[in-house]
């Protein structure tokens, strides 16, 4: 190979790295803000609630575990395919059909929307597991899952043109007007109604509806403020490629039903616990269903809540991965398909690793500032959840980001393969591990399950596009130490100022967790800044801040 074309290559790689971190920055951020904002509005909403906090929870959960699973079902997956299809006809020239796919997708988007909306609210008394409660609140989601697909097919086009901005400032729009319209109506129901508490958690999640009108405007209004440069792709558009309206809809259906199954994975494990815990609970157990009710609570809402900040990071690294492995795949270069992936999961090990140790370590006053104290034992089980959570978390971010990659690279087969092998592992060891560990069971379960699926598509990766593991673990290994070495100094943090600031109210758990955050987060990103891998990862930029921070 000459030296131009390898400096071209090089370049190419460089250009890509840098196109992913701007779009991974921009869907992080937006991400982050909303999962931020989607955890803070428990603690004034939780206080509102009082003493029925757990069942208001429990019940929010409920209807939410089936609301995300309805949601997969009406997007289809579409969103992550029109993104991947979208960068593959713009990778050709062929931007005419990248519009003609989008406006194929809302079409979809209307008719299965409508039919699981229709679906949720026919058969909410079946799907109510025996709890009247949930009815109402299945019935309050079915409008929000008619018109979510419009805008998530928005997103996924916007996506595909590594257009991550609009897709984020949208997503954070929604979360701000739903959280808005939940509290308000909250406060009204029980503040000021004094009405009961089944009304507003029927309202809470009615919020969804709002929040989802108010993304559809913001994409309606960037699309409408961008219309001359689409216009112009159209007019530069190659037009050597004919496809029928039909083909474009059976191929967008084709590359959506991996993604559905795959996207459903956490609400598919959540759904297994929520139809099972119950009943193995009360056959080795003699709690009662108000106290099943609120260790439910506890492990799939309350510490849900939180490590789902986490396990947004890799949602979003892995959608803005989507695009440039499509591109690299639809020009067969495994050279950058590799490159891609190695870099995808170094990124992941950076940000996800220390984010769930992090976590960990102020696992307790961070459940406090949410959820208050309640008494010790709520506070014990809390904190102890939310640590194996976010680790668990992990695991949740690694087979996210994986499954992603793969079908990216149009490998559904294994994404599906390697979810109903972690299926199969859940379902067999739901009953031992829930049985034996109860309310920390199933996430014991999750946990096995979510690590062999990864694992094997860790293995096919590497078979098939020579990725070298080995050459990443230096980088893995300090990255671990650091972390570890993060989350001592945030518990010792957290531990000292629990002496001097013994309350357990939510303020003083809050002060706490901050002063550990800040230390223990300080703490790791000077170490990695020390490295020679921030270098490597995010390029010039970080030596220019690290000049400017003095760091050698």
């Amino acid at each position: 190979m000459s030296e131009e074309p390898l400096q071209v290559e090089q370049k190419n790689i460089q250009d890509n790295k840098k196109q992913m971190l701007r779009g991974s920055f921009w869907l992080v951020a937006g991400t982050i803000m909303s999962r931020i904002i989607g955890a803070l509005y428990i603690i004034p909403w939780a206080a509102m609630f009082g003493e029925m906090q757990y069942q208001g929870n429990a019940l929010f959960s409920k209807g939410y575990n089936l609301y995300a699973l309805a949601l997969m079902a009406a997007t289809a997956g579409v969103p992550s395919a029109v993104s991947k299809l979208v960068a593959r006809y713009n990778a050709e020239g062929e931007y005419n059909l990248a519009l003609k796919l989008y406006r194929t997708s809302l079409v979809i988007g209307l008719i299965t929307g409508l039919i699981a909306a229709g679906g949720i609210w026919i058969f909410a008394p079946e799907l109510s597991g025996g709890d009247p409660n949930v009815i109402p609140v299945l019935h309050s989601l079915a409008p929000a899952i008619l018109i979510i697909p419009i805008l998530s097919m928005t997103r996924g086009f916007f996506q595909g043109n590594n257009q991550m901005a609009s897709s984020s400032f949208s997503q954070f729009i929604e979360q701000v007007l739903r959280v808005i319209y939940m509290l308000f109506m909250t406060w009204f129901i029980l503040s000021v109604n004094h009405g009961k508490w089944q009304d507003a958690v029927v309202q809470s999640t009615f919020a969804a509806f709002v929040g989802a009108l108010g993304g559809i405007a913001v994409l309606v209004w960037v699309l409408y403020r961008q219309r001359t440069y689409f216009h112009d792709l159209s007019l530069q558009s190659k037009n050597e490629t004919t496809i029928s309206n039909k083909r474009i809809f059976a191929q967008v259906i084709f590359q959506a039903i991996p993604f559905v199954v795959v996207g459903s994975a956490i609400p598919i494990f959540q759904i297994i616990d929520q139809y099972s815990y119950f009943d193995i609970m009360q056959r080795f157990t003699n709690f009662t269903y108000a106290e099943l009710n609120s260790q439910y609570a506890i492990f799939d809402f309350n510490a849900n809540k939180l490590i789902m900040i986490v396990i947004s990071l890799a949602v979003a690294m892995g959608s803005t991965a989507i695009p440039l492995l499509a591109a690299a795949h639809t020009r067969n270069d495994k050279k950058e398909i590799a490159s891609q992936i190695r870099f995808t999961l170094e990124l992941f090990v950076v940000v996800m690793i220390p984010a769930a140790i992090g976590m960990a370590a102020i696992a307790r006053p961070l459940y406090i500032t949410f959820y208050g104290f309640g008494n010790t034992t709520i506070a014990t089980m809390g904190t102890l959840i939310l640590q194996f959570s976010s680790y668990l978390g992990i695991l949740f971010g690694l087979f996210t980001i994986l499954s992603t990659v793969t079908q990216g690279l149009s490998n559904n087969a294994l994404a599906l393969k390697s979810l109903a092998i972690g299926i199969i592992i859940k379902l067999i060891l739901q009953v031992p591990a829930t049985a034996s560990f109860g309310a920390m069971g199933p996430l014991v379960a999750s946990f096995v399950g979510f690590g062999v699926a990864s694992i094997v598509i860790l293995h096919k990766l590497k078979s098939t596009y020579e990725i070298n593991y080995k050459a990443m673990m230096p980088m893995v290994i300090y990255v671990i130490i650091s972390a570890i070495i993060m989350g001592l100094i945030a518990s010792i943090m957290v531990s000292g100022l629990g002496i001097f600031l013994p309350s357990t109210g939510r303020l003083t758990q809050f002060i706490i967790a901050m002063f550990g955050m800040i230390f223990g987060g300080g703490v790791y990103t000077y170490l990695i800044l020390k490295s020679k891998f921030a270098e490597q990862l995010f390029g010039q930029r970080i030596v220019r801040l690290k000049r400017k921070l003095k760091i050698k």
